[in-house]
């Protein structure tokens, strides 16, 4: 008899409750900041350079593709504004800071930086796809881990990543160190460097190769994902569990 859509036979619904029974979860919620202050450094991750100059003709700070190259002296229009390099700055003015927010518009997360100057009003520097600005900045920073569980970017940006098939699930007492030193090191990121965010294992043992089968997932607050520390340090933890 063919099964109906949607139903699960008894073997396939005791197969998810095995599973689901079995997979490890670290979880710590509390307040995602609206906005964060960011380093000069990290703008340079993000493959930006920070410029004081002139926009139409009046003083501005703004940013350019450090792949551009832009130097004192340059003169180029981008989006129908004209745009000149007077410094590209290597520190911040005193007073000054970069502030990055990230807020969801129109179905997805969206990164704005703004710089503060010691006095005066703020200035949006730019307004980005979260997940558009993250990509590049992986891609930039050579972090292929993260590039390939990347998986959706709002306020929270989500990891997947997955390695053989499934089977059945292990339990935590027979889970190899490796495992379970990644079910540690999750809540630890979590707690002390994301603030915030929720880390998921289940493990199926290892194929005839030798080689591990789990499900790994993040999801961590994008706007601490744009600090290149703690960037870098999930890298880590997903390339050990290779």
């Amino acid at each position: 008899m063919k099964k109906k859509a949607g139903k699960l036979t008894a073997e396939e619904l005791a197969a998810k409750h095995q599973t689901a029974l079995h997979t490890y979860v670290r979880e710590v919620w509390g307040t995602i900041p609206d906005e964060t202050e960011v380093k000069l450094r990290s703008l340079k991750a993000w493959g930006f350079d920070l410029i004081a100059g002139l926009r139409e003709g009046e003083p501005a700070v703004f940013v350019a593709d450090a792949a551009d190259g832009r130097e004192a002296g340059d003169v180029y229009e981008e989006r129908g504004e004209r745009f000149e390099v007077r410094e590209v700055l290597r520190e911040l003015p005193r007073g000054a800071r970069l502030v990055v927010r990230v807020t969801h518009e129109e179905r997805r997360g969206v990164a704005r930086l703004y710089y503060r100057p010691g006095r005066g009003e703020e200035t949006e520097l730019f307004a980005l796809p979260a997940a558009e600005l993250l990509l590049a900045y992986f891609k930039k920073r050579g972090w292929g881990k993260l590039l390939e569980a990347f998986h959706s970017s709002g306020l929270t940006t989500e990891f997947i990543q997955s390695r053989g098939s499934s089977g059945k699930a292990w339990p935590y007492e027979a889970l190899p160190p490796k495992m379970r030193r990644a079910l540690r090191e999750a809540a630890d990121t979590i707690k002390k460097r994301a603030g915030a965010g929720r880390f998921t294992l289940v493990y199926f043992g290892k194929n005839k190769d030798g080689e591990d089968r789990y499900v790994v997932t993040w999801l961590l607050p994008t706007i601490q994902l744009l600090d290149a520390s703690v960037a870098e340090h999930v890298e880590g933890l997903l390339a050990a569990l290779d």
